[in-house]
């Protein structure tokens, strides 16, 4: 005998119509009975299309069994399936970055660092768990650009946020009709990077130097002769520091918001554009256009799990702050975080990289 399909439906259900367009289609009944709330029987598996197409016209609720298998083909495994497609699809999709968002006030620099970022295989479609290392990133970035002294990096679902911090800008002093120097380490490091302006170097990269040793020669040697031509440009170097820490338990934290398209006459305002539109020539003499950053300031309440989103970026906004300018931060290790009298303390490791080239006057005695 062909194999069968047991079919269940309400004993609401109007039978003796169910039945008429069973047997009006051809369709075989078998195996009929009930119990207080159900009507059972059962159909040829090769009618079941056909059946199927009659419990939609009559808006039947049915659970079918293919008695061959014992298995439930009931009409809402596709919600469930899709249901649980529901929940699988978002979490695959989480598992990849499909946007990269750099937090910077300059176009400019968007660009440069997107591009970095793309050198390093860092880029839009990518797996999450093939991103390398944090502080690894954070390294390449800092040495090659020096206008920065610390990257944040943080992922929000299936974005990952940068956010470069800038430097604080350095003042250079003209120094007219100054002695001949050399350039000595003001503490000790491991030597990364130079910008010379003149000197010859006394020190490779990648070399440990101690407080006191000569990086750059303010001379150059011809033979036998020494030729004075005073040292002048920056050594970078990486070292090891410990801080501590401490914060109010609740920060305000001020926001950029939307921008404000404004129109006004030239020179009315002292606040600066954005970005400034170009007017047209004629009215350039009389109006000015551009837009302007509104601000929003957000009260936040710290605690130790919000080292990573807030703690953290406040921490080093403050110690870059009191830093000589143009240091870096490299890398962080965070050993200590507790929460005291409504305030957050805690130790932090840094690895800073900085200019610890100083100049030091050629005695007399090497002039020769």
């Amino acid at each position: 005998m062909a194999s069968l399909i047991r079919v269940q439906i309400p004993m609401t259900t109007d039978q003796h119509a169910l039945f008429q367009r069973l047997f009006a289609i051809n369709i075989n009944v078998y195996s009929v009975y009930s119990s207080d709330n159900y009507l059972y029987f059962s159909i040829k598996k090769k009618d079941l299309k056909a059946f199927r197409k009659v419990r939609k016209t009559m808006k039947i609720k049915v659970a079918l069994v293919d008695e061959t298998k014992k298995g439930i083909i009931s009409p809402y495994s596709y919600a469930f399936i899709g249901v649980v497609l529901f929940f699988i699809i978002p979490i695959c999709l989480a598992q990849f970055i499909w946007t990269i968002h750099i937090e910077s006030d300059s176009p400019e620099n968007n660009i440069l660092l997107y591009e970095e970022l793309k050198a390093m295989n860092i880029k839009e479609n990518m797996l999450a768990s093939s991103l390398p290392a944090e502080q690894e990133i954070r390294q390449k970035i800092l040495l090659k650009y020096k206008e920065y002294s610390w990257v944040h990096f943080s992922q929000s679902g299936s974005m990952l946020i940068v956010s470069p911090m800038l430097a604080p800008k350095q003042t250079e002093r003209e120094i007219k009709d100054a002695p001949p120097v050399h350039l000595i380490a003001k503490r000790s490091g491991v030597i990364t990077d130079f910008e010379l302006v003149k000197g010859v170097r006394a020190v490779q990269k990648h070399v440990a130097v101690k407080k006191g040793d000569t990086l750059v020669n303010g001379f150059v040697t011809q033979g036998d002769k020494r030729i004075i031509t005073s040292a002048e440009g920056k050594v970078y170097a990486s070292y090891w520091i410990e801080l501590q820490f401490e914060l109010p338990k609740t920060v305000a934290i001020v926001k950029p918001n939307e921008r404000e398209l404004v129109i006004q006459k030239k020179g009315q305002s002292n606040v600066p554009f954005w970005k400034e539109i170009v007017l047209p020539s004629f009215l350039r003499n009389y109006v000015e256009a551009g837009y302007v950053q509104k601000n929003i300031e957000e009260s936040y309440e710290l605690n130790e799990k919000s080292m990573e989103r807030l703690i953290r970026p406040l921490l080093f906004q403050k110690i870059i702050n009191d830093l000589p300018a143009g240091t870096q931060i490299l890398e962080d290790k965070v050993l200590q975080v507790s929460i005291q009298n409504d305030k957050v303390k805690g130790k932090v490791l840094l690895l800073v990289n900085e200019n610890i080239a100083i100049p030091q006057v050629i005695p007399q005695g090497d002039e020769a």
